[in-house]
This record gives structure tokens, C-alpha cells and sequence, in this order.
């Protein structure tokens, strides 16, 4: 009884045996699966996203780069400036100093030969206005190289006649302006507002002599005593100061010190009518004794041909100078233009040349007009006392 657990045969459980292989082949599965995980993430290359800020600046670098690489290539080239659009659109602007230097042609092998190596392609664009190549790659286009032609200077369109409008050596011009003192209006504020110069001749003895020549001056407008003198039938529209061969040397030199008291600032002097007294030696020896004693020149006004003014002035050794030209004989703007035209003539054939307006609105506007037309035509417009010698 004692041995008899041997000769009875032990029996097994037999979900024992199942158990075992199941959890046998789970493990076997769970170390395969893990195993496959590790070798696909050591394996797998999965690229980089690059940050906005890392494109962005690899964008930047390669344009300045381009940009350099052009302007050291080509030195006419100049750059202007970067642009980018909001949809990520770059134009790079340069400006073409010297288009006989640079080719569209060498611009373009320049950009295919330096950004070719980065996988974009180039291709120009047909435009009249300036060289413009796109670059990009497949169907997107990344950047825009713009070339602006230089801006053609236009020939300089003037209002003056063909053959003044451009003069060489500097021919002077001379522009008196008569009869100022018989009022302070609109048209002779406007003289007096006038930035080319030019020389006003004042009439002694009427309302606004004195202040007009203050007010010229303060403008340093030069001026004159615009002295009367009788005409040839002995008539003249100032009775109290018009010289003529009448009158005795005290009367004619009275005169003219009450001629100065009322134009106190004038350098010079020219004849207000005077179509008789300008032919007399005996007025125009005492005008240039007076004259002498100032230190002032005389301008002949030549109301008529036969004025002795200027040959006596020059005989008593008085700077002088005649008129050329009467301006506005006519009073039409279009007229008085002819005339100014006529009188830039004779300055450009002779060196210079003076003129004689009056205060009129028409000559006003037309000196306005063209004075500054002249100027850049070449003329030197003078006051008077230049042309007195």
C-alpha cells in the first residue's frame, strides 16, 4: 500500500499544455511587431519642415547675393529697391545708368548661369518700357528682376521764336520801364513784384514819385528820373519841370535839383518826351553837367532821331547808352511780344540791347510771360546802368 502511488499513472490538465503555446506565440508576436516599429522609425527618413523664418531668410540671401552678383557684373547697373507682394511675389527694381553698356542679352545669361545651379529656370518678358525677367520653377514663379531704361531727356520746348531760343555768350538785355509816379495800382505793384530785372524810370512831380522810388529800391529795382522835355512843337505834359531851350541854366538847373529831390534814390536819368529838347546842346550841356556833379549816366531815350543826348553825354565824358527798341508803341500783348522778340535780336547780333516799355497791363503780362524765357535762353537781363559807358 505504501508504494502503490506508483503503479497508479498520474493524468495531466490538459488546458495546461494550450495555455502555455498561446502565450508562447502572443510574446513571440509582440516582440516582431516592436521589432518591425523599431526598424521603420531607424530606417525612415522623413525631411525637415522648414520654419516661415528659415525660408524667408534663404529667399533673402539668395537675392542679395543676385543683386550683388548683377551690379559687380555690370557697373551701369544701380539698385533700387526689393518688393515683396503679399503673396510672396519678390521684384527686384535696378535702374540703367548707361544703356549703351549693358545687353538684355547679358543680363539674362547672367541670372540662368547663377540661379540655373538652384533649379529655377529664367525667361524674359516682352515689355517696351523696361527689361523684366521672371524666375521661377515649374509653373510658379518666385521672383521678378525689373530694368528701368533711363529717362530720355526731352528737348526743352521754349515759347520763344526758334532763332532766341537758345543763345550762346550771354548777349545783355536791358528792359527800362517808364513813367512811374502817376499812381500806386495794381499794375504797378505788379512792376514792382517782377523777379527778373529790369530798371524803372520815374516822372518827378506827380502823386507817387517819391514813394514809388522808395518802394523800388526796397525791392533793389534800379531807377531813374524819367526827365521831361518838350517835344519839337514845344508842348509837354509837365509844365513845371519840362526843360527847353527857353529856359535860362539857373531855370534848367533848378529843375533838375527839384527833378532828384523827388526821385532821391535814382542812379540815372533818361527824357520823358523831349522830341525837341533832346535837340538841344544848350539842354543837354546843362543835363550833363547836373549829371557830372551826381555821378549818374544818362540813356537817350530817342524820341526822335536827331537827339544830340548821347553824343553830348559821351563828348562831356558822361556814361551813356540809346534806346534800341520802343516795346509797346503798340499796346497789344502779341504786338509788344513781336518786339521783345525784335529787341533779343539785336542783343544776341550786337552783344546787347536796350528796350523802353511803359506801365501798362499788356507789358506788364507779356515781360511776366517771356522775361523768364529769355533768361533761360541765354540772355543776361541787365539793369541799365550796366550798358551805361
Amino acid at each position: 500500500m505504501r508504494y502503490q502511488y506508483y503503479k497508479e499513472r498520474i493524468k495531466a490538465n490538459p488546458h495546461s499544455g494550450n495555455f502555455l503555446k498561446i502565450f508562447l506565440m502572443a510574446l513571440i508576436l509582440v516582440v516582431v511587431v516592436v521589432g518591425v516599429i523599431m526598424w521603420n522609425q531607424a530606417n525612415t527618413y522623413e525631411p525637415e519642415l522648414m520654419s516661415e523664418q528659415g525660408f524667408y531668410e534663404g529667399y533673402f540671401t539668395l537675392n542679395t547675393r543676385m543683386d550683388q552678383t548683377l551690379t559687380r557684373r555690370f557697373p551701369s547697373l544701380e539698385f533700387v529697391e526689393g518688393r515683396l507682394s503679399d503673396d510672396g511675389l519678390g521684384t527686384r527694381v535696378f535702374k540703367i545708368t548707361d544703356q549703351k553698356k549693358i545687353r538684355s542679352s547679358d543680363i539674362e545669361k547672367l541670372l540662368e548661369s547663377t540661379l540655373g545651379g538652384f533649379g529655377f529656370q529664367v525667361e524674359q518678358t516682352a515689355n517696351a518700357d523696361y527689361w523684366e525677367f521672371q524666375v521661377g520653377s515649374d509653373s510658379t514663379v518666385w521672383s521678378v528682376y525689373r530694368f528701368e531704361y533711363p529717362e530720355e531727356k526731352s528737348a526743352p520746348t521754349s515759347i520763344l521764336p526758334a532763332d532766341i531760343a537758345k543763345v550762346s555768350k550771354r548777349p545783355k538785355l536791358a528792359v527800362i520801364i517808364d513813367d512811374f509816379g502817376y499812381s500806386m495800382n495794381e499794375t504797378i505793384t505788379g512792376f514792382i513784384s517782377l523777379k527778373e530785372p529790369y530798371t524803372a524810370a520815374v516822372i518827378p512831380g506827380r502823386p507817387y514819385s517819391t514813394q514809388v522810388d522808395e518802394r523800388l529800391n526796397s525791392r533793389s529795382i534800379q531807377t531813374l528820373i524819367h526827365m521831361p522835355m518838350v517835344t519839337v512843337t514845344n508842348a509837354t505834359s509837365e509844365p513845371d519841370y519840362a526843360l527847353s531851350e527857353d529856359l535860362s541854366d539857373g531855370e534848367i538847373s533848378r529843375r533838375l535839383k527839384k527833378a532828384r529831390k523827388d526821385v532821391p534814390k535814382a542812379v540815372g536819368m533818361n527824357n520823358h518826351q523831349g522830341s525837341g529838347g533832346s535837340q538841344s546842346r544848350k539842354v543837354m550841356t546843362g543835363v550833363t553837367d547836373f549829371l557830372t556833379e551826381q555821378k549818374m549816366f544818362f540813356i537817350d531815350s530817342r524820341t526822335i532821331a536827331a537827339s544830340v543826348g548821347e553824343t553830348v553825354a559821351r563828348e562831356r565824358y558822361v556814361p551813356t547808352n540809346s534806346r534800341d527798341v520802343f516795346l509797346d508803341e503798340v499796346d497789344d500783348q502779341e504786338a509788344i511780344a513781336d518786339e521783345l522778340f525784335r529787341l533779343a535780336r539785336i542783343a544776341k547780333e550786337q552783344g546787347e540791347a536796350i528796350g523802353i516799355g511803359h506801365c501798362r497791363p499788356n507789358t506788364l503780362k507779356t515781360l511776366k510771360k517771356y522775361l523768364p524765357a529769355l533768361a533761360e535762353a541765354g540772355f543776361d537781363l541787365v539793369p541799365v546802368s550796366k550798358l551805361a559807358k
